[in-house]
């Protein structure tokens, strides 16, 4: 039994990762020209940027690949408390603490190059897949520039760029528009050198309507600083450096004034493709056998949640209980790709409602998450197990329903009295 996987990213090295448990042959195509040293690639434009590994998603690659934390920390990344960032959100800084879940804060070429060191599935680079090949309604291969390739199963995990829709419209199967919610969130990034006591991370968080500049700077790999600064509804960083200095210098925090000894060693990097976009592959009507789509080519979220990367880890794990790849058996599995998605995408789409323009006026749903989550940013600032229960659930290690029970319901009503300005201003003269 062979398995064909479109993309050589996180997805498609955790996807080829598990399906070697069950299949003879696995195979990934990639369409980088890939190198053995951790580089960016242009197929990943945001690898430049800082990515968040968040806790169950390292909890999984672990798993998958034991002693990946440890070869990772070994070349650089740092590892640290999941609770000890230092997190300035528009009310404050939040109430850090210990939560004993351990956080790897590392590059995503680091990242990618160890994994894919570690994956046994033969990776072909520098191919360009061009479409699908079928026989009848069944998925037999994929077309290359350079022939086809037969395939038992063909997984789709190009993300964002896939030509997956148009792939199925050419075979006469209607895939349905997209949800897709765009906050307008411009990304410019730079690395810098790190001294010596620099915080492993450090962050300035953005809320709509009012807080639209943020930016988040952690140490990565060679002792450097990756510096990510971030405006939402279209308030983006400039690429000149003066611009991106000045961007960084007009945040509320410490940002720049904690980088005043630090040198820079790159040009700025811009990144604007931050629509979160989502395809219900699973209501596709005539889904053919022998395909399954995972990662950003199903779902694609926003980067500032950093949820890609984990939740294509928990869908690699899928392959771990489905092993029927009939058309009914690919539609059921989509089924679980989408369940799968569905809690992050919530988190972090309603989120990025309050950047939509005035076209797009949020029902009675999104107006009472809106009020819910500032009453959240209240007591984040206050309460050190409030702040241990969200980071639980922002890590995917509890369900989004752990914000919902009676406990949380009687603390926010405590915090909703706070006077947000009084917040501000004592926070302002007592920074964590």
């Amino acid at each position: 039994m062979k398995a064909v996987v479109i993309g050589g990213g996180i997805a498609g090295l955790l996807a080829a990762r598990v399906l070697g448990e069950t299949y003879d042959d696995v195979v990934v195509l990639e369409r980088d020209k890939l190198s053995d040293q951790p580089e960016c690639r242009a197929g990943v434009p945001q690898g430049r940027h800082v990515h968040g590994l968040l806790v169950r998603g390292g909890e999984i690659m672990e798993g998958l690949f034991p002693g990946l934390y440890d070869e990772l920390v070994q070349a650089g990344a740092h590892l640290m408390d999941a609770g000890e960032m230092r997190i300035l959100n528009p009310l404050g800084w939040v109430a850090s603490t210990t939560t004993g879940l351990p956080l790897l804060v590392v590059s995503r070429p680091l990242l990618e190059t160890h994994i894919r060191r570690r994956v046994t599935a033969k990776i072909v680079d520098d191919t360009h897949v061009t479409g699908l090949s079928f026989d009848g309604s069944t998925v037999d291969g994929v077309l290359t520039r350079n022939g086809r390739v037969d395939a038992d199963l063909v997984v789709d995990a190009s993300g964002r760029s896939s030509k997956l829709p148009a792939w199925l419209a050419a075979a006469g199967i209607e895939v349905p528009e997209p949800s897709e919610v765009d906050s307008r969130t411009g990304y410019a990034t730079r690395i810098y050198t790190a001294p010596e006591e620099f915080p492993v991370v450090v962050a300035e968080s953005l809320a709509s309507p009012d807080t639209s500049r943020g930016g988040i700077v952690m140490r990565i790999e060679g002792e450097r600083l990756m510096v990510t600064a971030q405006g939402a509804g279209g308030d983006h960083p400039p690429r000149d450096p003066e611009g991106f200095q000045g961007f960084l210098d007009s945040l509320r925090g410490p940002i720049a004034e904690l980088l005043a000894d630090a040198e820079p060693v790159t040009p700025v990097y811009l990144f604007a493709r931050t629509a979160s976009r989502r395809y219900a592959f699973e209501q596709v009507q005539k889904w053919p056998a022998g395909l399954v789509a995972v990662g950003d080519t199903v779902c694609v979220f926003n980067p500032v949640y950093g949820q890609g990367m984990t939740v294509a880890a928990l869908e690699a794990l899928l392959f771990r209980q489905h092993h029927d790849f009939s058309a009914k058996g690919c539609q059921e599995f989509q089924r679980k790709v989408a369940k799968t998605a569905q809690g992050p995408w919530a988190l972090s789409s309603n989120a990025d409602q309050g950047w939509l323009d005035s076209t797009h006026e949020p029902g009675p749903v999104m107006r009472a998450f809106g009020w819910y989550m500032k009453k959240w940013q209240v007591s984040l600032v206050h309460d050190q197990d409030m702040f241990r229960r969200f980071v639980r659930v922002v890590h995917l290690v509890d369900s989004p329903a752990a914000l919902l029970n009676p406990v949380v319901f009687r603390r926010l009503a405590k915090y909703s009295r706070q006077d947000p300005r009084r917040a501000r201003r004592r926070a302002a003269r007592n920074p964590r």
